[in-house]
């Protein structure tokens, strides 16, 4: 079959402008297959890396907070709420029990009788140091109550300083956790692949596969562009130089012109894959992207004020709190045995030893006091005098009997032979008792002397003693 020069020429033209038109596609195709590449292979891993670095960190910071806000809170309750509860503890029942030796004191009579000014009656509570008492209660009073301020204030600032904003990090920490979770697709993609994605089987692994098969087919269509174009133009010069030694088959070329347009066809479909590849890259990429700067956003703005809680609010509550243990720690007894005891120990102490003293105090006057008072002004008087009753009445009147009758007998037997001029024995004075004064029983002796006690008075004082012990001991 014969071909002519126009024919070869028409088939020339043809392949020029295919491959012209061919080459703008590849080249369109070339760069969607490289930003796809970029976005895909190098943009996202880091985008991924850098929001993976960030979360740890993130993740670290958040769970440091729970901790920091848990050891506050650990420290809190056992240094002042545990403080608190215990002053109640410890100083209640001994509260009690100095009250209630107090009211006993109030309700003992101390009769007018008993005291040196015989004015009035009294109360045992009148001979003690009362307002020292009344000022302790009162500073145990304010210790308390500054104790439960302290409780309060450290709670309310506890709540609203550290608690409450770690409660908005929580809050936080769910959307945060599940914007990243959007990334674990391609998180696990890029870790299993270990640096490989052209063998991973995940979604950007089947993307970039599929582009490098279709980069192969777009070179191949290229160079067969080009290979055409190049026979049309060695067929145009073979048919218009008959001595040209260039060698053509004119009709394998003219079958490949008939498919020129065909094998176009084909390249562009290769293209319309890449495009919508590109463009399916392109809406995967920014998916992810918007996670990476939503989470990195999130992140950063959780980081500062992860920094400023850190910095500012849990240092400011710690300054607060230590402030608050000296007023905790500080007593208003100033007593060297007990400093080194917790301020609740050192009152419940004090209060223990002045409900001691107290409680003495009262037993003593109950018992020992009226007992050694009576057995003083009443018994060993009484006894005295009963002595001194004995002694005159027997001993002295049986010394007088015996000297009386031996100085008749002495007389009898030598009184005729002494001259009266000399001081006759036997007719001696003898000594005797015209009257016995006492000291020290005027409470017991009424004006008509030694015989006649003052019965009412011990009465009064029997009558106490046995009221005070019906108290003590009741039926």
């Amino acid at each position: 079959m014969s071909y002519t020069v126009d024919q070869v020429s028409q088939w020339l033209n043809e392949s020029a402008s295919t491959l012209e038109n061919a080459q703008k596609l590849c080249t369109k195709a070339q760069e969607l297959l490289h930003v796809t590449y970029h976005q895909m292979a190098e943009l996202l891993p880091d985008e991924v890396d850098t929001t993976v670095f960030m979360f740890d960190s993130y993740q670290r910071q958040f769970e440091s907070l729970n901790k920091i806000v848990l050891s506050v809170r650990e420290n809190l309750r056992i240094k002042v709420d545990k403080a608190v509860t215990k002053i109640d503890s410890v100083l209640k029942s001994q509260l009690e029990e100095l009250n209630k030796v107090i009211k006993q004191l109030s309700n003992t009579e101390v009769p007018s009788f008993l005291q040196t000014d015989e004015i009035e009656s009294k109360r045992l509570i009148d001979f003690v140091a009362i307002e020292q008492t009344v000022l302790l209660q009162q500073n145990i009073d304010i210790y308390k109550l500054n104790c439960q301020k302290i409780r309060n204030l450290l709670n309310k600032h506890f709540q609203s300083e550290l608690q409450d904003r770690y409660s908005a990090f929580q809050k936080s920490h769910g959307p945060i956790v599940k914007g990243y979770e959007g990334l674990d697709p391609v998180r696990f993609e890029l870790k299993s692949a270990q640096g490989n994605l052209l063998e991973s089987k995940g979604q950007i692994g089947v993307i970039l596969r599929e582009n490098q098969s279709l980069e192969k087919e777009l070179v191949s269509m290229l160079q067969m562009f080009t290979n055409h174009y190049d026979q049309c133009t060695k067929a145009v010069e073979l048919l218009s130089t008959e001595t040209s030694g260039i060698t053509v088959n004119l009709e394998v070329l003219e079958v490949d012109a008939q498919e020129l347009g065909d094998v176009f066809k084909e390249l562009k479909a290769v293209c319309d894959i890449i495009e919508r590849n590109a463009t399916r890259s392109e809406k995967l990429y920014s998916n992810y992207c918007s996670y990476v700067d939503n989470s990195i956003s999130h992140m950063k703005e959780e980081l500062n004020k992860f920094r400023d809680f850190k910095t500012r609010s849990v240092p400011q509550f710690l300054a607060l709190e230590s402030r608050c243990q000296e007023v905790i720690k500080t007593s208003s007894i100033a007593d060297a045995e007990l400093q080194n005891l917790p301020p609740c120990e050192i009152y419940a102490e004090t209060v223990k030893q002045l409900t001691s003293h107290y409680r003495q105090f009262l037993e003593i006057y109950k018992t020992n006091y009226l007992t050694e008072l009576h057995h003083e002004q009443f018994l060993y008087p009484k006894k005295f005098l009963k002595r001194v009753g004995e002694f005159l009445n027997e001993d002295l009147y049986r010394m007088q009997l015996d000297e009386t009758a031996h100085r008749k007998k002495w007389l009898s037997k030598y009184g005729d032979f002494i001259p009266k001029e000399w001081k006759l024995p036997g007719e001696q004075e003898l000594p005797m008792v015209v009257q016995v004064v006492t000291e020290g029983l005027e409470h017991i002796q009424s004006t008509e002397g030694v015989e006649g006690f003052n019965e009412g008075e011990e009465k009064k004082l029997l009558a106490l003693m046995r009221g005070l012990r019906d108290t003590t001991n009741p039926q």
